[in-house]
């Protein structure tokens, strides 16, 4: 009986206010990269340039102007992040202390400016990926460049599914604001873990990106993306929740990426396969994370497969691996850092 309740929760769709033409506005997004690269023949530009589309994710629904500089924001983290991991790659020792140094700093920007879901994921995955990638330095920039196109693409886009929201659907807008300076005095006077925590999360990332790449795993970044995910939870109970539906969702995932990478289809079909699982992943994202799972992982395959060799040994393999230890070092440093700040406030009120 508990078994079937617990497998019910892990993949019962939530209840939720989110928009469809936020769905829509994703897959679009993301289709518009992939159509340049298609018709100038260059698919680097449509892999590299969906990488950008991820900014669109940082979509709120907020007055234009301000949606717009959100949108911007987020997608010059992305570029800042992805041109890191590129130029990490000269000198590859240094990958797991630029990939633990962006994520130390995305976790104290997110968290001190209280900015929501999805915080600094996506500049860390980007910058993963960058790792992932083997470009001479000349191409470093235009690569950036192209990631910058898929920012510029997601602004628009976003306003335009903003206009469409308020206008047509007459969805209410979150106007209210408050001041980066009260954000950050607030956090300093009721956030006294701040720092600490964010110097655990980042100091578990650098474990996880060194581990996968003593154990020769190919292409860490799978392994980080994967240990990133399982900590963005907030409770350890909610964490291990995140880090069952992650691995089970993974695996259906891989196997749905295998599948399709099997039939050797061509660019149009897979292009139009990456615009629709895309819009699955989002409309699946927030009511139910482990179904989303399903998505995700053939929307990275068959993005590799267009690039060209763009990405280094990003086989299913790998994957796999990457997702199982990734999930398990993210869960158990969840588990130690919650121990640690269990510590902390016990000897706070010690010292009280």
């Amino acid at each position: 009986m508990k078994q079937n309740n617990f497998l019910k929760e892990l993949f019962h769709f939530k209840q939720t206010d989110d928009s469809i033409i936020r769905v829509i506005g994703a897959g679009l997004n993301i289709a518009i990269p992939m159509s340049i690269g298609l018709i100038s023949g260059n698919m680097k530009f449509g892999t590299l340039g969906a990488l950008g589309t991820f900014a669109f994710l940082s979509f709120t629904p907020l007055p234009l102007p301000k949606l717009a500089k959100r949108i911007l924001k987020a997608g010059l983290g992305i570029m800042g992040g992805f041109y890191l991991g590129l130029l990490s790659t000269l000198v590859p020792w240094t990958i797991p202390i630029v990939i633990s140094l962006v994520s130390l700093i995305g976790f104290l920007v997110v968290r001190t400016l209280q900015i929501p879901n999805p915080g600094a994921f996506f500049v860390i995955m980007v910058t993963s990926m960058g790792t992932g990638m083997r470009l001479p330095f000349s191409e470093m920039l235009p690569a950036v460049g192209y990631v910058g196109i898929g920012v510029l693409t997601s602004i628009l886009m976003a306003c335009l599914t903003g206009y469409i929201n308020a206008h047509y659907f007459h969805r209410p807008v979150n106007s209210s604001e408050i001041s980066y300076k009260e954000r950050i005095n607030h956090a300093i006077e009721h956030d006294s873990v701040l720092l600490l925590s964010s110097i655990h999360h980042a100091g578990i990332i650098f474990f996880a990106t060194y581990l996968s790449q003593e154990l020769g795993f190919g292409n860490p970044y799978w392994v980080t993306i994967s240990t990133v995910a399982v900590l963005a939870g907030q409770e350890i109970r909610v964490i291990f929740h995140r880090n069952l539906q992650r691995i089970l969702g993974g695996l259906v995932g891989l196997l749905i990426g295998f599948f399709l990478l099997s039939l050797n289809l061509g660019i149009v079909p897979v292009i139009i396969l990456i615009v629709f699982l895309t819009l699955c992943v989002e409309y699946c994202m927030v009511r139910n994370y482990g179904v989303a799972n399903f998505f995700t992982n053939p929307v990275s395959l068959l993005l590799a497969q267009l690039s060209s060799g763009l990405f280094v040994n990003d086989l299913v393999q790998y994957r796999l691996l990457g997702l199982v230890v990734g999930s398990i070092i993210g869960f158990v440093g969840a588990a130690l850092i919650e121990l640690a700040l269990r510590i902390h406030e016990k000897r706070i009120k010690f010292l009280k």
